[in-house]
């Protein structure tokens, strides 16, 4: 049953299963057994999978979480796999761009230490008319 589950939320990611073995840190032949139901996953994997947008509570239980907030669009997950999967470099050049970005606009949800940033002074933010 779990493993059914896990596979539909999958699919409904439109993930492959060798995309979401890298996204939780298993190899290919340990996602598929976990498909399969001939393994179960451990608390770890599935707190990653709540992290991409799969709906842990309904592979668990059965029973869909009906909160948009925990939606991830699959351009989420894209921008999940690709930061993953850069090295430092290009993680601090996203981090400093999303960051850049938030403060451009105003109302941002993005709050100083969210995307890495370590300074205790207030985020510079530029003047509006």
């Amino acid at each position: 049953m779990i493993g059914n589950r896990l596979h539909k939320e999958r699919s409904r990611l439109g993930l492959s299963a060798a995309a979401i073995a890298v996204l939780g840190g298993v190899d290919g032949s340990t996602q598929e057994s976990f498909e399969r139901g001939e393994d179960y996953p451990d608390a770890a994997y599935l707190a990653t999978m709540a992290v991409i947008g799969i709906d842990v509570l309904y592979v668990v239980t059965g029973m869909p979480t009906c909160t948009e907030e925990l939606s991830v669009s699959r351009d989420e997950v894209a921008l999940l796999r690709a930061y993953r999967t850069s090295d430092d470099h290009g993680k601090k050049a996203a981090q400093a761009t999303l960051q850049a970005m938030a403060q451009t606009f105003p109302g941002d949800m993005v709050s100083p230490g969210a995307l890495g940033e370590t300074s205790t002074e207030a985020p510079h933010r530029p003047q509006t008319a």
